[in-house]
């Protein structure tokens, strides 16, 4: 009977091993958490970079170099800036069929700059068609 009396409980050293062991998986499992956490910064940071350089893709993609070979458009806090180079001389726009078109388009390299609370995003560069309108639409 006395067997089965010492077996009934933990000794204090079974319970500190089991406090030791379950110190080390919390450890592990924190430090993991803690990198993933990291993790979905960066990846957070990271959309907003690529949302910001998709906005300013788009803001550029509407503009005329021919009209406004360089200045800037806010969207809240996001700023871009753009400085066109002519590379291809305006000529004037045929149609399909050979006739003769309403405009003249020249292509332009722009410089885009972008540009989110005050700290430069991203810089890239892109091509763009400038047009203006050198005939008048023809009567019906």
């Amino acid at each position: 009977m006395s067997r089965l009396h010492r077996q009934a409980g933990f000794t204090l050293l079974e319970a500190i091993v089991a406090m030791v062991v379950f110190s080390v998986g919390a450890l592990a499992l924190s430090g993991w958490m803690a990198s993933n956490v990291i993790a979905l910064g960066r990846i957070k940071a990271l959309q907003e970079r690529e949302q910001a350089l998709a906005s300013a893709l788009d803001l550029v993609r509407r503009s005329n170099p021919m009209q406004q070979s360089e200045g800037y458009r806010q969207v809240g806090d996001l700023v871009v800036s753009w400085n066109a180079k002519l590379v291809e001389p305006a000529k004037p726009a045929v149609s399909q069929s050979g006739t003769p078109g309403l405009y003249a388009v020249g292509l332009y390299v722009m410089d885009v700059r972008v540009v989110r609370g005050g700290s430069e995003q991203q810089r890239f560069q892109v091509r763009q068609a400038g047009w203006r309108q050198v005939r008048a639409a023809p009567e019906p």
